[in-house]
C-alpha cells in the first residue's frame, strides 16, 4: 500500500510534473475520500466522552455567572437577574439589575461578591495573627 502525503503534499508532488484545471480541489477530495487513508490513517481526534471540570481548591476560585431576563420591570426599575455561583461551595447569589451590561455586571460582581470575600479573608488573617507578637 502506497501512502499519501496529505492533500497538500500530494498536490505539491503531482504539480511538479502535471497541471489541469481544478487540480487542487480534485486532489484534496481524492485524498479526503481515499478508502485506504480512511481505513488506516490514525485519528487525530480525542475519543469522545464526558468533559472533566477541574475541581476548584478553595472558595471563590471558580465562579459560574449567568444572566436571566429581561423580566417585567420591577417597581425600582430592575429587569435582569445576575446569578453568581461559587463552584466550590455551590453557594448561589442573585442580584437584580436594571441593565444587563458588562459594566453593571462587573460592578455588582466586584462590590457584592469579591470585596465581601476579601473582607472575610482579611478578618480571618487578622484573627490568625493576633497572637502576642503581632499585637
Amino acid at each position: 500500500m502506497a501512502g499519501h502525503y496529505g492533500a497538500e503534499g500530494t498536490y505539491t508532488r503531482i504539480a511538479k510534473n502535471y497541471y489541469w484545471t481544478g487540480m487542487r480541489k480534485y486532489i484534496t477530495d481524492y485524498v479526503k475520500n481515499c478508502p485506504d487513508c480512511i481505513k488506516y490513517k490514525a485519528s487525530n481526534q480525542k475519543p469522545s466522552g464526558l468533559l472533566q471540570t477541574p475541581v476548584p481548591a478553595q472558595r471563590f476560585e471558580t465562579l459560574a455567572i449567568d444572566l436571566f431576563g429581561p423580566l417585567p420591570e420591577s417597581k425600582d426599575g430592575k429587569r435582569w437577574i445576575l446569578i453568581i455561583e461559587d463552584c466550590t461551595t455551590k453557594w448561589v447569589e442573585l442580584f437584580a439589575l436594571p441593565n444587563a451590561t458588562a459594566k453593571e455586571c462587573s460592578i455588582t460582581l466586584i462590590e457584592e461578591v469579591l470585596l465581601r470575600s476579601l473582607k472575610v479573608l482579611l478578618r480571618s488573617l487578622i484573627r490568625r495573627h493576633s497572637s502576642p507578637p503581632y499585637q
